[in-house]
């Protein structure tokens, strides 16, 4: 069994089916049923329930992707520890970050790099700490820029670069814009839009409120890309809760507001795995990230 037939497993898990799972990794159906028929043969058991709709990843198939997911993550890391002695200068660091980096601190820090470092390949994928978090334990990625953690997981290093203060969020033209000083009662009125999945805002936001004696009534709007959350902000009266850095949100339609009530402030910084060496990539992309962010006007 080879590890990159894991990702066949995979596939028709996620997708449901052969021929969608087919068309997403470029095989024919025929080769992906006669991988998937060699792998329950060396198992000895089926992987999949078949039904007329498609098949669904049984108890055995669910402990096959487990392990072999495992498995496939140490060669991945064996292959990068490699490729991390024989050259400091190539190879690919997978890097995840939160929707606030991705928009305004890891472009700068990420041209600087690649003009010094031509060779060096990046992939970023986004989501937001719990999600980052979960997928550096799972090898998925080799670093992650986000708030950190607390408490941290295990197995995982977190190396704080600052502290970022959550700001409101709203229209240049919001009723609230124009207040002296916003209180927590000024804004019931009014709806939420928050980053997908952000649950730790969501928590902080209703404690807040309820600190005030009032009821908030959560997020009317969850959305992950910061940059649709910021024109629905700039196109309606909804306000979020983000962030601030850079001097304000990268939306002329928007403004940032303090709102002492509901004032908050997180670490922020990088994390990576103990169990796993950076490697000479790695490191330079956290250099990069820490050179970048401590030099702007916080």
């Amino acid at each position: 069994m080879e590890t990159r037939h894991t990702k066949v497993v995979e596939a028709i898990a996620a997708l449901g089916t052969v021929r969608a799972a087919s068309e997403s990794l470029g095989y024919t159906q025929s080769a992906l049923t006669k991988i998937v028929k060699r792998i329950e043969d060396e198992v000895g058991a089926p992987l999949f329930d078949r039904h007329p709709r498609g098949m669904w990843l049984n108890e055995y198939g669910a402990a096959f992707l487990e392990h072999a997911t495992a498995i496939d993550r140490e060669m991945r890391d064996g292959q990068a520890k490699i490729q991390a002695l024989r050259s400091g200068d190539i190879g690919q660091v997978v890097l995840g970050a939160a929707p606030t980096w991705t928009t305004q601190i890891l472009p700068g820090a990420l041209a600087a790099l690649a003009q010094a470092r031509p060779r060096l390949k990046f992939r970023v994928i986004e989501g937001h700490a719990a999600h980052l978090e979960r997928s550096l334990i799972e090898g998925r990625i080799d670093l992650g820029v986000s708030a950190l953690s607390q408490p941290e997981a295990a197995g995982v290093v977190v190396e704080k670069i600052s502290d970022i203060e959550f700001r409101l969020i709203v229209s240049r033209q919001h009723p609230v814009a124009g207040l002296p000083r916003i209180r927590a009662r000024d804004l019931m009125d009014y709806r939420w839009v928050l980053a997908e999945g952000d649950v730790r805002t969501a928590l902080h936001l209703d404690r807040s409120f309820s600190a005030q004696g009032l009821e908030w009534r959560g997020p009317h709007i969850e959305i992950l890309s910061r940059h649709a959350l910021l024109e629905i902000v700039a196109n309606t009266d909804m306000i979020a809760f983000l962030p601030h850095v850079h001097g304000g949100p990268a939306n002329p339609g928007v403004t940032s507001l303090r709102c002492d009530e509901l004032h908050w402030m997180l670490p922020a910084g990088v994390m990576f795995r103990e169990s796993r060496p950076l490697g000479p990539g790695g490191t330079l992309l956290l250099e990069a990230v820490k050179t970048f962010f401590n030099e702007q006007p916080w």
